[in-house]
């Protein structure tokens, strides 16, 4: 699989996948109806410094991650993949691929993002190890779950 890092710009190469993804994994939710416009307000918009991660394999577009640099980390803002590849495991490969892309920079941290305990889409990151939740008094512990 090939990788280019590149700028938040919008691609209408990645706003199809986007809207394929969406209403194959999304299916009767608002983001399965986004509009380019929306894809951008989501996507392409952001306080911090982010970069878009574009995974090909053989020429193909694959899968694109919104990754945001953090002082102590990468943070996987979202990803949307070729929804047809349904045995392809893009989600596990482009977490593997964000921890590695951490320590070739020097970070010590990839930070999944919020995870619900109840919420089916979120359970997958409970298998990637070590595991801390972020507690409301701003400490950082171990989750056993």
């Amino acid at each position: 699989m090939q990788v280019t890092l590149l700028p938040l710009r919008f691609e209408d190469e990645h706003y199809q996948l986007y809207s394929r993804y969406q209403q194959a994994r999304h299916a009767g939710s608002g983001m399965a109806d986004d509009d380019a416009k929306q894809y951008s307000e989501f996507i392409l918009k952001s306080g911090v410094d982010s970069l878009l991660a574009e995974f090909r394999l053989d020429g193909q577009l694959k899968m694109v991650s919104l990754i945001d640099q953090l002082e102590d980390g990468l943070s996987a803002v979202y990803t949307f993949y070729d929804p047809d590849d349904v045995h392809a495991s893009y989600g596990v490969f482009n977490v593997l691929w964000q921890v590695r892309l951490a320590r070739q920079l020097g970070l010590p941290y990839l930070y999944l993002g919020y995870w619900i305990a109840g919420c089916r889409k979120m359970a997958y990151k409970s298998v990637y190890r070590p595991l801390q939740g972020l507690q409301r008094d701003g400490r950082w512990l171990p989750l056993d779950i």
